[in-house]
């Protein structure tokens, strides 16, 4: 009598509101800012090939505050990779911004550069990822709490007009 053999099913999709466990830090901090927050995410997997990102929603103002610290995380040496927010419009035409790394975003294209990115290199990425939660859990927070701290109570977000052109 043959005996079934019991192979995991790589290619089964998961619920989409289970966070995968390497990025599952970062998004939560990522959430606990409170100014930010997640719609979907991935840590990087080699089969099937998905390059690691984190998809979310904030301000224009705020994404541009946490592309100047990558920036910055980058060109100190704190990130072994190159990361960058890409602004997508999500399907009821908002504007939301996806973390990615484009080297590991080409490099999930390939299944060599695949299996060497995600299984014999992936220390480099959970370094990463692990710096990008020292980012939103640190470094963006305490800039967002001084910022909040910073603006006056009764500041006006629109300029009224004193002009009738306006």
């Amino acid at each position: 009598m043959l005996r079934r053999l019991s192979i995991p099913n790589i290619f089964a999709r998961k619920d989409y509101y289970e966070i995968d466990e390497r990025i599952k830090a970062l998004v939560d901090a990522i959430n606990a800012t409170g100014q930010v927050e997640t719609i979907a995410s991935c840590q990087g997997h080699g089969l099937p090939f998905y390059p690691p990102y984190v998809y979310f929603r904030t301000t224009v103002e705020i994404a541009a505050t946490i592309e100047r610290k990558l920036q910055e995380y980058y060109t100190t040496g704190r990130l072994n990779t190159f990361w960058t927010l890409q602004g997508i419009f999500d399907g009821q035409y908002h504007l939301c911004f996806l973390l990615l790394s484009p080297r590991h975003d080409e490099q999930a294209r390939s299944i060599i550069q695949s299996f060497f990115t995600f299984f014999l290199f992936r220390r480099q990425l959970d370094e990463d990822l692990k710096a990008l939660f020292r980012l939103f859990q640190e470094d963006l927070l305490d800039l967002l709490k001084l910022r909040l701290e910073l603006r006056p109570f009764n500041e006006p977000k629109v300029r009224a007009c004193s002009d009738d052109r306006c």
